[in-house]
């Protein structure tokens, strides 16, 4: 098995997914599992670069400078100041840049969200109920399973008294039920919603106010931000995802 046949048709055939699942993340059609492949098949694919460089350093000092002068061949220095206008362009932020960025997003769906277009009310308020409830009940039966099926396992809890919790601390269950009331859900993007809402006991005696951010991931809806107060206005405790 010869080692330059190998390591070039590895090139090949990972330039081949690359190429892929970049048109469809550029084109807006790029789920998690595909952007994951396409970050892991860059990594192989610079590794596969690496060793065709090394196998054909030859024949690429033979293409970049001329063998009779010694000088930089204008076949090298093209392609070299494109790439660099084009990363000096994008670093820069220049607007062109970003339109070109966004293009294939807005050529296939516009201003629309990616996964099947925008979430519809009932989608929002059904997920919002479902998650809220989900919560609560977690909580007040101290599942910590169940918690974190809905909350993220970096989630840090910053308490009214000023102090940070993290990890198995994170948590504050509480040993009565409290009822979740979604009053208003709203989506911002396919993957992002966030609700407002109040929670109480059974005899109403504790009332809270709240306002969750839920984000997607995969198919799965998970608190990403949590801001809890009394109606008078006082804090009890903002969660957010580290």
């Amino acid at each position: 098995m010869k080692s330059k046949n190998l390591v070039s048709l590895t090139v090949a055939l990972v330039f081949l997914v690359l190429s892929v699942t970049g048109l469809l993340i550029y084109f807006a059609q790029g789920s998690h599992a595909v952007e994951h492949i396409h970050a892991w098949f860059g990594v192989m694919f610079v590794a596969a670069a690496l060793f065709h460089i090394v196998n054909n350093w030859a024949s690429i000092t033979g293409y970049t400078k001329d063998r009779r002068t010694g000088s930089i061949r204008r076949e090298f220095v093209i392609p070299a100041l494109i790439a660099v206008v084009v990363a000096g362009g994008i670093a820069a932020d220049l607007p062109v840049f970003g339109k070109l960025a966004n293009a294939g997003k807005t050529l296939v769906r516009g201003d629309q969200p990616r996964q099947g277009g925008p979430l519809s009310k009932a989608s929002v308020d059904s997920i919002a109920r479902a998650t809220e409830t989900a919560y609560a009940d977690a909580l007040s039966k101290q599942d910590t399973t169940a918690i974190s099926a809905v909350l993220d396992k970096k989630t840090a809890v910053l308490a009214e008294d000023g102090t940070l919790r993290t990890g198995a601390d994170r948590l504050s269950p509480t040993t009565e039920p409290m009822l979740p009331t979604v009053d208003h859900a709203e989506a911002l993007t396919d993957n992002v919603i966030v609700v407002q809402g109040t929670s109480s006991n059974a005899a109403k005696t504790t009332t809270l106010i709240y306002t969750h951010v839920l984000k997607r991931q995969e198919s799965t809806w998970r608190i990403a931000a949590i801001q809890t107060a009394r109606p008078a206005g006082k804090l009890v405790e903002t969660t957010a995802l580290n």
